[in-house]
């Protein structure tokens, strides 16, 4: 059983995202050692939380896979344009999207963000890690912001 599926293009994912969670699941923080939180939305449920220094995510989670792309079209004559997800990517990108979702309420910062992509990918044995690594090392820090309507409440 896998702990995603894929959303219909317009009728779920509006364009934007491309994938939803169905289960609860995680990955290790690797370098960071960070405290047990909850990651609450602006209407203050639970999207995500840090539990012994694991990054948890509830069903209902969705995200676009990696950055950046875009929905062209209609379905069935469209597609997504954009970086291709990979089945060893799927789940570093979620980790990745929740770690910058939550940027600036969290006790880590962007270089830690993005080597925990990074060793998630390798470990998953993606051959292509350091240059979706380099892209979003380069490319990223204009999405790392602070999203007021966000909050972290530690434990």
């Amino acid at each position: 059983m896998t702990f995603y599926r894929k959303l219909h293009p317009t009728k779920e994912g509006k364009r934007k995202y491309r994938f939803i969670t169905t289960t609860i699941d995680s990955l290790p923080l690797l370098r960071i050692k960070h405290p047990d939180c909850v990651m609450k939305d602006s209407q203050m449920i639970v999207r995500a939380w840090i539990a012994k220094n694991r990054l948890y995510w509830n069903p209902s989670y969705s995200w676009n896979g990696c950055s950046p792309k875009h929905y062209i079209g209609s379905p069935p004559i469209g597609k997504w344009i954009g970086t291709p997800d990979f089945p060893a990517t799927i789940k570093a990108s979620l980790g990745h999207d929740i770690l910058y979702q939550f940027a600036g309420h969290g006790k880590y910062t962007f270089d830690d963000a993005n080597y925990c992509f990074l060793k998630w990918m390798e470990t998953n044995g993606f051959h292509l890690a350091e240059q979706y690594f380099d892209a979003v090392d380069m490319f990223g820090e204009k999405f790392w912001t602070k999203d007021e309507k966000l909050t972290i409440e530690y434990l």
